[in-house]
């Protein structure tokens, strides 16, 4: 499970200090606060300080870190957190654990935030007891935000179609879910659609759930929720100062002519000499996506698995750049070969997800 060096563990006594050391040395990382106090009988080059009044310092935690690990009693953690708390959209995961690690409590952010996932993984390695009070897991179903979040996908009117879908999930309500796609998804609770012609004869579905990264789907239903998982990668050359807006209107063409929705995107890319390439900055920044650059000594090293162009290898030192920029992004998975517009050069590949 990868934490990405997010997490910060907060003691108030000594034996919450021990074990807050104990769960960072089996985890490989985090960061460990304790109190002023405390630090008077320990190496202090280890340990972080809580600056004054814990439910104050909280703030300065909820802005830093993903993962919020309290070892304490319950109700302290309650009171420190209260005042900072806005939603589970944008809150950090909060644990609580209580100080001889008896027990791990999901606290905030049990989805979206991870706080259920880390809560499963810390007690499997602690030999602890889980808590996990979330509706969904514990009449043992999925959710449509966990769903949204392992797949990176788009929703629109995202808060109230999750409500609405996880609501009927717990409440014995109908929900039917369309896989368009090899995707990896938790069907628990949903009625799983084989064939999507079934559509018109469900008519006692509550919600129809359609995980696709399609555009036109061809369906119309005012039961649909389309969740667009974002696993496209953008390959793309172009000659310098070429305008945005020509970048946009052939990006378009191309997802046009393979039925791909613009919110599938999860990364576009170049070669590394297109770092400072204003048109495509901007359609990173529009599209709200990350610009990835790949160094030409990578690219030689697949290049010759593309078509080649003299004019490319003179200008920037290789023979190609949409293919094999795409190639690398998407782990080795191409589904579109070069296409070529008037000094712009797309390819498309897929990361599996």
């Amino acid at each position: 499970m990868s934490t990405e060096n997010k997490i910060a563990f907060i003691a108030v006594t000594q034996n919450g200090k021990d074990l807050a050391v104990n769960i960072k040395e089996i985890l490989g990382e985090g960061d460990i606060y304790i109190t002023d106090k405390l630090s008077n009988k320990t190496n202090k080059e280890i340990y972080k300080i809580i600056e004054g009044r814990l439910s104050d310092f909280t703030a300065k935690l909820f802005k830093e870190y993903e993962i919020l690990i309290f070892i304490m009693a319950t109700g302290i953690v309650v009171r420190s957190i209260a005042s900072h708390i806005k939603s589970k959209f944008e809150d950090p995961a909060i644990l609580v654990i209580d100080e001889k690690g008896k027990n791990v409590i999901s606290l905030l952010s049990g989805h979206m935030g991870g706080a259920n996932e880390m809560t499963t993984h810390i007690s499997n390695l602690i030999d602890a007891n889980p808590v996990i009070t979330t509706a969904t897991d514990v009449n043992s179903k999925s959710s449509l935000d966990i769903i949204a979040k392992n797949l990176n996908a788009h929703i629109d009117n995202f808060r109230e179609n999750v409500k609405d879908v996880n609501y009927l999930l717990v409440n014995k309500g109908k929900v039917g879910l369309y896989i368009d796609g090899n995707y990896k998804v938790d069907t628990r609770g949903f009625i799983t659609i084989k064939n999507i012609d079934e559509f018109h004869s469900l008519n006692d579905l509550d919600k129809i759930v359609y995980i696709t990264n399609k555009d036109n789907i061809n369906v119309e239903d005012s039961r649909l929720i389309k969740v667009v998982p974002k696993d496209i990668v953008i390959g793309m050359g172009c000659r310098r100062n070429t305008p945005y807006e020509n970048i946009n209107n052939a990006l378009e063409d191309i997802l046009k002519k393979y039925n791909i929705d613009k919110k599938a995107i999860r990364k576009i890319g170049s070669v590394e000499v297109k770092k400072d390439e204003q048109g495509i900055i901007k359609l990173s920044e529009i599209l709200k996506v990350p610009f990835e650059t790949i160094s030409i000594e990578e690219i030689k090293k697949i290049e010759d698995k593309f078509e080649k162009s003299e004019f490319v290898k003179k200008s920037i030192g290789v023979y190609c750049v949409a293919e094999p920029v795409a190639y690398i992004l998407s782990d080795k998975n191409l589904i579109v070969t070069k296409h070529k517009y008037k000094g712009i050069t797309f390819s498309i590949g897929r990361i599996d997800i």
